[in-house]
């Protein structure tokens, strides 16, 4: 016998005061409270882990950009070549950021958020990940305002989030046997920008979406867990939120992020 509230998990305990008295006393337990424990005990192991498998990654990291860069010397390369190289030159970046990222976050550094117009950087995220990670007849359609936002956040950061949507979003967001449709579109609110990425797939059952974002939480018989656990770490350390927005067809996650505010907007809400 056990009773759930939200996250806490109570499982009562009975002891008999006496072998022949009716009278009982009942503790009750909240196991919430273990798991936790052992879930923050589970991420201070991987911190450790992580520090450690990131030396491992960045020699043969550093090893592929330095061969990279010899090879941009060459007189030979075709236009083809090159490009080839960019995304080769592109991804050693990338990933050595997400490296920063995943130290920073087991370290709980702070975001280093700057300003930057999402919109703009929207179009690169989407041009390079074409690039990167052909589509073929997958599907990546941007809904963004013509005007440029202003946002105040880790660039890097909001990359990375991005990624790990879109990844999801076109391993699981697709029905069988069909190309997988994804969506990136703003919604500026207030102070706040919204920005959705939506696909077409099956949906999430109302069961796994209760465990989301918890770490090590997976369905993927070759998934961590982690990604959407880290993506709302970074979320939340740049004073924004990473949400999931229930849809009675396929799925949504909500990334808010604040917006930089002008000058004739300071003025008007004085």
């Amino acid at each position: 016998m056990s009773f759930r509230h939200d996250d806490a998990k109570v499982e009562p305990q009975f002891f008999r005061l006496a072998p022949q008295s009716d009278e009982v006393l009942i503790f009750l337990n909240d196991t919430s409270q273990a798991a936790r424990r052992a879930e923050t005990m589970t991420l201070a192991t991987l911190g450790r882990f992580s520090a450690s498998l990131a030396h491992e990654i960045r020699n043969p990291l550093s090893a592929i950009n330095y061969a990279a860069q010899l090879l941009e010397e060459s007189s030979r390369l075709d236009l083809m070549d090159r490009k080839m190289l960019d995304i080769i030159q592109q991804q050693v970046r990338r990933t050595n950021g997400i490296i920063n990222s995943v130290l920073g976050l087991a370290k709980r550094e702070p975001a280093q958020p700057q300003q930057f117009d999402l919109c703009q950087m929207l179009h690169h995220f989407a041009t390079e990940y074409r690039a990167g990670f052909p589509l073929d007849n997958d599907t990546l359609t941007l809904d963004i305002p013509g005007e440029g936002i202003l946002v105040n956040a880790d660039a890097n950061h909001i990359y990375q989030i991005l990624m790990v949507l879109i990844s999801n979003a076109r391993y699981y967001g697709r029905m069988p046997d069909q190309p997988a449709h994804m969506t990136l579109r703003v919604l500026p609110q207030g102070n706040t920008c919204i920005i959705e990425v939506i696909d077409r797939g099956p949906g999430i059952s109302e069961n796994a979406s209760r465990n989301l974002f918890k770490p090590f939480h997976t369905t993927s018989s070759h998934g961590t867990g982690l990604g959407l656990y880290i993506a709302r770490e970074l979320a939340q350390s740049n004073n924004g939120d990473l949400k999931y927005l229930r849809r009675s067809s396929g799925t949504c996650f909500q990334l808010s992020i604040p917006i930089v505010q002008s000058d004739n907007h300071k003025k008007a809400t004085h």
